[in-house]
């Protein structure tokens, strides 16, 4: 490869990176062509790319983002999985594939400016999913209300039972006045 293919391919990870919210850095040694096939296609489905890199092109890449900590990561062969959405879903991938590919080591990864520990990206993959957090809050929101309807519902039937024996108390005392 050519030095402007070298140039390209900083300059396209340097702009994923800083497209990117979320980058999770692995270390795929071991893994076979179709296992890192499938891990790609099991990123993807969270809105995800895995991308390959060398390691001198990775530091070029991190320093033209202003990610330069990445460095301490940049050892051994070196994968960049990117996510621009949700970046629980990302760690929970890459945990879940981890656990069943053993030789994926998750070494590192930065969210936003902020740089995570292996430990903390496989704590974010023990964290709901953003779609699981809006279920819950809407669950929360709904709760109040529904009990809000039921205690009406209760009170107007309440009311309508107090209504209907006002008026049956007045039927039978205007019927025992007419005898």
């Amino acid at each position: 490869m050519g030095r402007e293919g070298k140039e390209t391919i900083v300059r396209d990870l340097a702009e994923a990176l800083r497209r990117a919210e979320t980058a999770i850095i692995t270390n795929y040694r071991g893994l076979k062509v179709e296992e890192i096939s499938d891990l790609r296609r099991r990123l993807r489905e969270v809105g995800a790319e895995y991308l390959v890199v060398k390691n001198t092109l990775a530091r070029l890449a991190a320093k033209e983002s202003r990610l330069e900590k990445l460095d301490q990561f940049l050892v051994g062969p070196t994968a960049f999985a990117l996510a621009g959405g949700d970046p629980i879903s990302l760690a929970k991938a890459l945990t879940n594939f981890s656990e069943r590919h053993q030789v994926l080591e998750i070494k590192g990864g930065v969210f936003g400016r902020e740089i995570l520990s292996p430990d903390q990206v496989r704590l974010w993959a023990t964290l709901p999913s953003r779609a699981e957090l809006l279920t819950m809050v809407t669950a929360i929101i709904k709760s109040p209300l529904s009990n809000l309807v039921n205690i009406l519902r209760g009170t107007i039937t309440s009311l309508i039972y107090v209504l209907e024996a006002v008026k049956n108390k007045t039927t039978t005392e205007n019927t025992e006045n007419r005898s």
